[in-house]
């Protein structure tokens, strides 16, 4: 039998209980219900978070913050996409492009990101694999996998020519 985690009330002397307690968090007008976890009172509405309780709030607050601000990406989706790509906020802002800080400004719903970039961190979540990181000290552009891409993608023959004399190994592919 699992034993049931309860404290008392800081509040009111009450029970508080473990658990999962439907909240509305609202930015300018627009609004979001999520379950938060954490400690909740039987005799209202007083809770308290703890560790990774707050985690669940922020990601809420940023989500609506977000939709407030109309952004084309929700800040969960970025993030996911970040890590998809298994880059850190700084390094993302190299991958992707947009500054050392734009990813945690995007994270944190501080700033929108262009159509553009949404389409690309959606792109990064379908193909992570696109945007590897190369490794430190390496320029390896453009890759054979790049100069077949190019080749296939050229419908000009005089530029076609261009590419082939440039990058001959790809002529097999």
């Amino acid at each position: 039998m699992v034993e049931e985690k309860t404290r008392p009330c800081p509040s009111c002397d009450g029970v508080m209980r473990r658990g999962v307690q439907e909240e509305t968090v609202t930015f300018q007008g627009e609004s979001l219900t999520y379950l938060q976890p954490g400690w909740h009172c039987e005799n209202g509405d007083d809770g308290v978070l703890e560790g990774s309780d707050n985690d669940y709030a922020d990601a809420a607050l940023h989500e609506v913050m977000a939709r407030a601000k109309h952004s084309p990406i929700s800040p969960l989706m970025v993030r996911a996409a970040r890590e998809a790509v298994g880059v850190s906020q700084r390094q993302a802002g190299k991958v992707f492009g947009g500054g050392p800080t734009a990813f945690y400004k995007y994270e944190t719903a501080k700033a929108v990101p262009s159509e553009g970039m949404a389409n690309l961190l959606r792109l990064a979540l379908e193909n992570p694999g696109l945007f590897t990181k190369p490794p430190r000290g390496t320029f390896n552009w453009p890759s054979a996998q790049d100069a077949q891409l190019l080749r296939r993608a050229i419908t000009d023959d005089r530029l076609n020519a261009i590419v082939r004399r440039i990058y001959p190994q790809t002529d097999a592919a």
